[in-house]
């Protein structure tokens, strides 16, 4: 059992969260790219911003993946 909670983790779920989780990094990560240079920021903060939105996209839709399968 999963963490004690009565879900048994399978190779299905797993693969299914890791390509939720790289797709929502690449999002977040084209969109920082996209949001800095239009905004004309510094190569620093664009790369800042699209690091934080790559993490906020890729837990986003990893935690969503995982909670539709009946994880808690």
């Amino acid at each position: 059992m999963a963490g004690g909670h009565g879900h048994r983790a399978t190779w299905g779920m797993a693969a299914s969260a890791t390509l939720h989780c790289l797709t929502g990094c690449a999002i977040g990560e084209v969109l920082g790219m996209v949001i800095g240079t239009a905004l004309e920021w510094s190569d620093l903060a664009t790369i800042v911003l699209a690091v934080v939105l790559a993490f906020f996209f890729g837990y986003l839709l990893t935690v969503v993946g995982l909670r539709r399968a009946g994880v808690g």
